[in-house]
């Protein structure tokens, strides 16, 4: 199916609404960002960029990779934003996958980038933030075209998995899964051309990505952040009328204890990327902040089922009930449908299941030959067909023949006053097989005891899900997006145990 291009859209019907702040305070309307999208779409043609190619892009957040997004989808080609802060191995294995015609990256990932495009015979541009892509390329003669259009069942854009339990993934997403997942979360929540939507979080993450696309596509105005900061963020709430924002349980917490931190003008706070608890997502909405767990993967285009921001929350992991066209549904360790309530893992079908991932040799492969999407999580559905997260499956601790999650843990020690962040993750036992371990980041001032820590937990845990062991450390391994790298925890047990 071919539709007009969304931005060509949205510019021709509304020239001269803000279609980006830039993080400096530009602002840039959708007239102004169609002319330089226009300008560069024509460039990669220029270029030799034909339908189906691939461009890998180590960019910040900025207008480049924008007007790069926008480009590369006008001309059929497929883009791929990678960390631009990641090291030379992981750019060389991203590119592997994506086998780049053109490399577009920052001078700061100038090194990485070069080798990139130099192992794959491709095009290098090394462009600021906020600068003009491939701006050395001249316009060949009657470069404007008819009216844009995309396909929807095409390749739209590559996007890395988080790595929080191996290597990256780079999963195929068309721009069909982009709009369903737009529509979807709109029929949910809501979106209009009057939304100011809070860009923190990285645009190579899909929750990043998906704010971009979901805005263009209902003519809304992005504000673009390089980075969390939560007293930039506060500001933001503050002064510039931000009706949606998207963070992680870490980052909520951290703009919660800025003093002055208020919603504001925001209508949705939009909480994924990690399990939630409880007890956050309440006192958040205590204090008028509109929370709204969600569970989403970067294989399903961002989110895929969603509570609204007044719906009570039963418990730890709760998000609700999937959004319109999608299908949850819990599969038992036997291969059955797990019963109400019932643990297992979670399976997804809808039109935002992506096309499928790259494999090490650049090739698609299928990511859910018979419609269904097995994640690696687990979860539980109850009577009313919401769904909570239980964790990822290959994280539980099975310590002495009993399961422990430890999302569950640590959402308990997260409540502890001497705890400013908590990892938990299983090491090897000859007694218990595996015993349970916290990484506590100490609030300043504190120095928890494991003695202490066990005993302020224990209203909250069975005895044999409390910590065995404990680990003090200044900060905690987390993706750009704020995930834990829970993997890298238990290679960590240098530091001395408590």
């Amino acid at each position: 199916m071919i539709v007009a291009d969304w931005l060509y859209e949205r510019a021709r019907r509304r020239p001269s609404w803000p279609a980006l702040v830039t993080p400096d305070g530009v602002v840039i309307p959708y007239g102004v960002l169609e002319e330089r999208v226009a300008t560069l779409a024509a460039r990669l043609s220029a270029r030799g960029l034909e339908k189906g190619g691939r461009v890998l892009a180590l960019l910040p957040t900025g207008s480049a990779l924008v007007e790069l997004l926008h480009a590369c989808a006008r001309t059929g080609v497929v883009l791929a934003p990678f960390d631009p802060r990641a090291g030379a191995d992981e750019v060389t294995r991203a590119a592997s996958c994506v086998r780049p015609r053109l490399v577009v990256a920052a001078p700061s990932a100038a090194e990485p980038a070069r080798a990139a495009a130099s192992a794959h015979g491709a095009a290098l541009s090394l462009v600021e933030p906020d600068g003009v892509v491939l701006g050395d390329v001249p316009l060949p003669p009657g470069a404007r075209r008819a009216t844009p259009r995309i396909a929807l069942d095409a390749p739209h854009t590559v996007v890395f998995t988080s790595g929080t339990t191996g290597r990256p993934r780079g999963v195929v997403l068309s721009a069909g899964n982009h709009l369903a997942s737009a529509r979807a979360a709109a029929a949910r929540l809501g979106a209009g051309q009057d939304d100011r939507w809070l860009a923190c979080l990285p645009l190579h993450h899909v929750g990043g990505l998906a704010v971009l696309l979901r805005a263009v596509i209902v003519g809304g105005t992005v504000l673009l952040q390089r980075g969390f900061d939560p007293q930039t963020v506060a500001r933001a709430l503050r002064e510039d009328g931000v009706t949606q924002l998207s963070l992680v349980p870490t980052t909520l917490r951290r703009l919660l204890d800025v003093r002055d931190a208020a919603p504001g003008a925001l209508r949705v706070l939009l909480l994924g990327g990690a399990r939630s608890d409880r007890a956050l997502v309440e006192a958040a909405r205590a204090r008028g902040w509109p929370v709204a767990p969600t569970y989403g993967l970067t294989e399903t285009g961002s989110q895929i089922v969603t509570a609204r921001p007044e719906q009570a929350v039963s418990g730890d992991g709760f998000v609700g009930a999937p959004l319109d066209g999608a299908e949850v549904r819990v599969v038992a360790p036997d291969g059955r449908a797990a019963r109400t309530g019932e643990p297992g893992v979670i399976t997804v079908r809808g039109a935002t299941v992506a096309l499928g991932t790259l494999s090490d040799e650049g090739t698609l492969e299928p990511l859910a030959p018979d419609g269904w999407l097995r994640t690696a999580d687990r979860g539980a559905l109850d009577a009313d067909g919401c769904l909570t997260v239980l964790g990822r499956a290959d994280d539980v601790i099975v310590s002495g023949g009993e399961n422990v999650t430890p999302e569950e843990v640590e959402a308990v020690l997260l409540g502890h006053p001497a705890v400013a962040d908590a990892g938990v993750a299983g090491v090897t036992d000859p007694e218990w097989g595996h015993v349970v371990c916290a990484w506590i980041v100490p609030r300043p001032g504190a120095e928890p005891t494991l003695t202490e820590l066990r005993d302020g937990c224990s209203a909250g845990l069975a005895r044999h899900k409390l910590p065995r062991r404990l680990v003090l450390v200044s900060s905690l391994p987390r993706t750009p997006s704020g995930k834990l790298k829970r993997r890298l925890l238990s290679g960590s047990l240098t530091a001395q145990p408590a």
